[in-house]
C-alpha cells in the first residue's frame, strides 16, 4: 500500500507543502488533523479505545474521532473521510472552531466538530479497539480519574466544549419523587428520590418506546442516561403547559381521542414493560386508601367524614381496568401551535380504572373542552361518575405528601382542596 502523503500547515493555519505521514511522525512536522465529537440524540458521546498499533498514543481513550489532513484535502472533507472510515458515521458536522496543539509526540493545527447521529456505530478494526456512548457527566468524571488514560490532545482541544455542555443545565425542579433539569435547552433530566420512584423510572423507560409510536399526540421516550445514581433523558417535547394555555374544544377532542388510543392499547404492547398489572395496582391503590382514612379522614371536620369514608369507599370498589397514564394533569399536557401536542411524565402508568385518567380532562378544564373530551372518548355514565370521584380524590395525595417532605402547608392546603371538592356535582 502506499504510504499517506500528510499536508504540512505553518503557524497561521495555512498549507504549507506535504511530506508522506512516516516523514512526518519522524520529525514530529506541524501538519493539520480533524478532531470530531459524536452525540447521539441523547446528547451522549461516543467514547473508544484506540487500537495497539495506532502510531501514536496507542491503547489510549478518545472521544473524538479524525485524523490527519492528507495533501490537498479540505480539513471538511478530511473530517467526513475519517468519521466515515473509523465509526461508519455519515452525518453533517458543526464546526467548533480551529486551534493548535503540541507535545513532544505530534504538533498540529486542529479543525474541530461534533455530529449527531443515531445509526449503527461500525468501528473499525485498525483503529478502534472497543467504544461506548457516555453522558458528558460521566465522561468528565472518566477524565478527572489518573488510571484512565486519555488522548492527551483531545483532553486539551475539547475539555473546555465539554465542560460547558455540562454546566448548561436549568435549575433543578423538586416533584414530590423526581427531581428534574432541563439540560442544554434540549433535554429534561429526572432522578428519583425514593427507591419507588426508582422502579418507576425504570418501568417508563421499557414502556414509552413500545407506546410512542401507537399514540396520536407526541410522549416522551427516556432512556437510562447513567446507572448510579440513576438519571433518566428525554427529549424536551415542544411548547409551554397546558396550565398557562386557553385550551379550546378542539383541544378537547385530541385529548379524547389520545385517552382512548391510550385505553383501548392491546395489552401486548405493554405487558412485560414492568408497569405494575392490574392485581399490585389495586394492592397498592387499596393500601394509600387505608392510609387515607387513618391519616387524612381524622383532620376533617366531623361533619365531612362520613361523606369522605363514602368516597373512599366507591374509589375501592373493583372497576374495568386497562393501560393508563395514572397523573394526568395540565402540568403533564403540553401545547404546541395553538393546540394541546404531548402528554409528559408516565412514570405512574399502570394498569387500572381508566377513569382515573378522566378526572382532570373531564372536571379540571373548561366546560366546551370537558364536552369534547367526552364526545371523542365516548365517556359512559359510570364513568362519568367514577371520574368524579377521582377528581375529588386529588387533594388527598397532596394532604397525605404533606405529611411526609410536604410540610403543613402542604396539609393545609390539601384539606381544602378534600372540602371544596367532597360536594362536587357532575358538570361535563
Amino acid at each position: 500500500m502506499d504510504e499517506e502523503v500528510v499536508a504540512l500547515y505553518d503557524a497561521g493555519g495555512r498549507p504549507a507543502g506535504s511530506v508522506p505521514r512516516s516523514v512526518m511522525r519522524a520529525e514530529n512536522l506541524r501538519h493539520a488533523a480533524t478532531g470530531i465529537v459524536v452525540r447521539d440524540s441523547y446528547g451522549r458521546i461516543y467514547v473508544h479505545r484506540r487500537t495497539t498499533t495506532k502510531d501514536v498514543y496507542p491503547a489510549h481513550w478518545d472521544f473524538a474521532a479524525g485524523g490527519v489532513v492528507l495533501d490537498g484535502e479540505d480539513p471538511l472533507q478530511g473530517a467526513r473521510r475519517e468519521l466515515a472510515e473509523e465509526l461508519g458515521v455519515t452525518s453533517e458536522l458543526e464546526p467548533l472552531g480551529e486551534s493548535d496543539y503540541a507535545d513532544d509526540h505530534t504538533t498540529y493545527h486542529a479543525f474541530r466538530y461534533a455530529t449527531t447521529w443515531d445509526g449503527p456505530i461500525t468501528p473499525q478494526p485498525e483503529e478502534v479497539a472497543y467504544g461506548a456512548w457516555l453522558s458528558v457527566e460521566h465522561l468528565l468524571a472518566q477524565l478527572d480519574d489518573p488510571d484512565i488514560r486519555f488522548m492527551p490532545d483531545t483532553r486539551a482541544l475539547f475539555g473546555d466544549w465539554l465542560r460547558e455542555r455540562a454546566a448548561d443545565h436549568g435549575e433543578p425542579h423538586e416533584g414530590w419523587d423526581t427531581r428534574a433539569t432541563v439540560v442544554e435547552g434540549r433535554w429534561l433530566d429526572r432522578v428519583p428520590l425514593f427507591p419507588d420512584a426508582e422502579v418507576q423510572l425504570r418501568s417508563e423507560v421499557r414502556l414509552m418506546p413500545r407506546l410512542a409510536p401507537l399514540l396520536p399526540l407526541e410522549v416522551p421516550v427516556p432512556i437510562v442516561l447513567d446507572e448510579s445514581p440513576l438519571r433518566v433523558r428525554h427529549r424536551l417535547l415542544p411548547g409551554e403547559l397546558a396550565t398557562g394555555a386557553e385550551l379550546t374544544p378542539e383541544d378537547g377532542q385530541r385529548l379524547g381521542e389520545f385517552l382512548r388510543a391510550v385505553h383501548d392499547m392491546p395489552v401486548n404492547v405493554y405487558v412485560e414493560s414492568g408497569i405494575p398489572e392490574a392485581t399490585a395496582a389495586r394492592a397498592e391503590l387499596l393500601a394509600t386508601l387505608e392510609r387515607m382514612l387513618h391519616r387524612v379522614v381524622p383532620l376533617l371536620p366531623p361533619e365531612q367524614q362520613d361523606a369522605a369514608q363514602a368516597l373512599l369507599r366507591r374509589i375501592a370498589l373493583r372497576t374495568p381496568t386497562t393501560l393508563v397514564h395514572g397523573d394526568l394533569a395540565g402540568h403533564h399536557v403540553t401545547c404546541a401551535g395553538g393546540r394541546i401536542s404531548g402528554v409528559l411524565d408516565w412514570k405512574d402508568a399502570r394498569e387500572a380504572d381508566p377513569a382515573v385518567d378522566l378526572a382532570w380532562p373531564l372536571f379540571g378544564t373548561p366546560e366546551p373542552v370537558a364536552e369534547a373530551v367526552a364526545t371523542a372518548y365516548g365517556v359512559t355514565d359510570e364513568e362519568l361518575a367514577r371520574a368524579l370521584d377521582w377528581h375529588r380524590l386529588g387533594p388527598w395525595y397532596e394532604a397525605m405528601w404533606g405529611q411526609g417532605p410536604g410540610g403543613p402547608a402542604v396539609v393545609e392546603s390539601g384539606l381544602r382542596g378534600i372540602l371544596d371538592l367532597l360536594d362536587a356535582k357532575l358538570t361535563a
